[in-house]
């Protein structure tokens, strides 16, 4: 599998809008060719007797129940708030005139 540039690595830090110390390069580029070189790892693999369409698990997915719930904590959560104005909790304005 062909290795990653130094230049390359730039490359893919400008594209992700990271900024990489000069000091970082070549570690990071050792890294990334680590990860490509596991993934090369993969392609030694003989899947042709695997069917990419059918699952490993075939057992059934358990679910629970559905079981309607009384879930009326308005009035306990509205009480933790440290400000409150009747049922609303009152937040500080962000930005913008009154």
């Amino acid at each position: 599998m062909p290795r990653l540039s130094k230049e390359e690595v730039l490359k893919i830090g400008k594209l992700a809008r990271l900024e990489i110390a000069p000091e970082e390069l070549d570690s990071l580029s050792e890294h990334f060719n680590g990860i490509l070189d596991y993934f090369s790892k993969l392609e030694e693999l003989d899947l042709s007797a695997v069917d990419p369409f059918t699952m490993e698990d075939t057992r059934p997915i358990r679910l629970r129940d559905d079981e309607v719930e009384e879930n009326d904590r308005r009035e306990a959560i509205l009480n933790q708030s440290p400000s409150r104005e009747g049922d609303f909790i009152r937040v500080p304005r962000i930005g913008g005139d009154k």
